[in-house]
């Protein structure tokens, strides 16, 4: 039987904690900043796709004397429209993926919250000597196990 392995995560030092922190709430604002232009630019294509719909419309019902059922369909597959109607779907997805990033974000924001908690509370552990102290024989081995070589004691 082998010795477990040796804990390689370490707390964070209170400089690198607030680092992190500051970092994780700058890309946080960010990606706030982002969804906020994607808004607006989604608002905007939305807009401008609608009234060119509704002028095609309008047109091929007063000009060309088309059914007003009709024309709808007809506009949306003129050229003019339709890029329009792309931009606006392109716009949309620009926004979900923007959104889907702000909650990454915010995990993130979330685990590195734990791990500076997790840091606190094993720097001002007191259940524990310091490392520097070394450990007692035995201490912290199960029974029946020699604490030198970690294997187990015959019976």
């Amino acid at each position: 039987m082998s010795l477990p392995a040796e804990n390689t995560l370490h707390p964070l030092e209170i400089t690198d904690a607030r680092e992190a922190a500051y970092e994780a709430s700058k890309r946080q604002r960010d990606v706030e900043d982002q969804i906020r232009d994607a808004s607006r630019e989604l608002a905007e294509a939305e807009r401008q796709y609608r009234l060119k719909l509704t002028e095609r419309i309008l047109y091929l019902h007063a000009q060309d004397g088309l059914a007003i059922t009709m024309c709808g369909e007809v506009a949306r597959g003129e050229p003019a429209v339709a890029t329009l109607r792309f931009k606006r779907d392109v716009a949309k997805g620009v926004l979900e993926a923007a959104q889907q990033q702000a909650y990454r974000r915010a995990a993130d924001r979330r685990d590195l919250h734990r791990m500076i908690r997790w840091s606190e509370q094993r720097d001002l552990r007191t259940d524990a000597p310091p490392e520097k102290w070394g450990r007692p024989e035995g201490g912290g081995v199960p029974a029946g196990v020699d604490p030198k070589t970690g294997e187990l004691k015959a019976a």
